[in-house]
């Protein structure tokens, strides 16, 4: 008897429970309109019109442009002051300047509340934009972008040579590529931009932007500018015309590959073995890389109001369902685990996100770019040492 008692009472609960939850806004019959803020209509359409037709056909929506925005013929906060959105996909520096503006409020209550699986998202993805929030998650980005290092197995294997292992240095890696021909392509469109990124692998900086200073003339720049020097005045390193890719077009043994690399090599079929492997790390941090980056982060600003069928919209954008969609698309990486490469483990694109992420914030203007070209092409013609070119380096860019 009082089992059977217990038993009628939990499903009294049980139907009282089921009788007075709320649907979830964008389930209501009634129509739901909402303002959302988009790179433009077109755009937002091309990429979840049809999908958003099937899924919420009571959903009523306005693309509000956000294009002023990335054209930087406005701030967000001059944009915000004028357009009222409920919610808005935001480029990672633009979803910062929101931030630190306080136009956004944070999602941890809502995941908090509806047990969002943060577990099945890509940890160094959820890690970055966490960094953006000091520590909140004021948005979610469906799509990241980074890059890894792949190398033809076939070629090792030809020469003898040890395959590449995760976490290994800039040094290591020309050290590999010397016993190549032609050993490693690079993506950079010139040596700036290699001495640049192993810059920032090493935590250095070019450029000062606070008091507008260089700071090149060092001793850990002077070694990484002798570290390039040998291997390109050898020739086994290429820079990649942006049409080309070297790695496949011209056999080389490993190269610094992006999402449209890799994509271009799934689609060259199978005559080719390659595996990845992760971005060289500086000794002194070898669990962190800066090549990961976000494509743009879905957000709910803080006079939102409707901010619940927002957030119902976001969690739609982040699921399954939109990932399978896109998977392969213009828009990078799936930020969920399961769909950065569907049924390819022997590739190993963890590459592409195991390291732990720092941002990139060093600005480098161009006239330093240029000044930094024109350094190396000295060094490399023979014409000045290392040494010399940074004794001559001037403080400011003024000079």
């Amino acid at each position: 008897m009082r089992s059977f008692l217990l038993l009628l009472l939990t499903l009294t609960l049980t139907i009282l429970s089921s009788c007075t939850e709320k649907p979830l806004p964008l389930e209501n019959k009634e129509a739901v309109k909402l303002n959302i803020g988009y790179f433009s209509e077109q755009h937002f359409d091309d990429r979840y019109a049809s999908l958003l037709a099937l899924e919420y056909p009571n959903l009523e929506y306005t693309i509000v442009p956000t294009s002023d925005i990335l054209r930087r013929k406005v701030t967000v906060s001059e944009w915000a002051e004028s357009n009222d959105v409920d919610m808005i996909y935001l480029p990672s520096n633009q979803f910062q300047q929101a931030i630190n503006n306080g136009l956004l409020q944070p999602l941890d209550n809502y995941i908090d509340r509806e047990s969002f699986p943060l577990e099945n998202m890509v940890p160094s993805v959820v890690d970055l934009t966490k960094q953006y929030g000091t520590g909140k998650l004021y948005g979610l980005p469906p799509t990241f972008y980074s890059s890894a290092l792949v190398y033809n197995q076939q070629l090792f294997d030809q020469y003898g040579v040890n395959y590449p292992t995760e976490q290994m240095t800039w040094e290591d890696i020309i050290v590999l590529a010397n016993r190549f021909p032609k050993g490693l392509s690079l993506p950079y469109p010139s040596p700036a931009d290699w001495l640049i990124d192993i810059g920032q692998t090493e935590n250095l900086h070019v450029y000062n932007e606070q008091t507008k200073t260089i700071s090149l003339n060092t001793p850990s720049w002077a070694k990484v500018l002798e570290l390039i020097e040998v291997p390109l005045k050898r020739g086994n390193i290429a820079f990649n015309d942006i049409n080309k890719n070297s790695f496949i077009s011209e056999n080389y043994a490993m190269a610094v590959v992006n999402y449209e690399d890799v994509n271009s090599l799934e689609q060259q079929g199978s005559e080719l073995k390659w595996k990845l492997v992760t971005m060289p790390v500086s000794p002194a941090s070898p669990q962190s890389g800066h090549h990961v980056s976000l494509g743009g982060l879905w957000s709910i600003p803080s006079t939102s109001s409707q901010a619940d069928a927002a957030w119902e919209l976001i969690r739609f954008f982040m699921s399954d369902k939109v990932a399978e969609w896109e998977y392969r698309s213009v828009y990078g990486f799936s930020s969920l685990i399961s769909y950065t490469s569907l049924g390819d483990r022997d590739r190993n694109f963890e590459a592409f996100y195991k390291l732990r992420p720092i941002e990139k914030n060093n600005v480098v203007p161009d006239p330093m770019y240029d000044l930094i070209n024109e350094s190396v092409e000295q060094i490399l013609s023979g014409h000045k040492t290392v040494q010399e070119v940074l004794d001559e380096m001037p403080s400011e860019l003024s000079q």
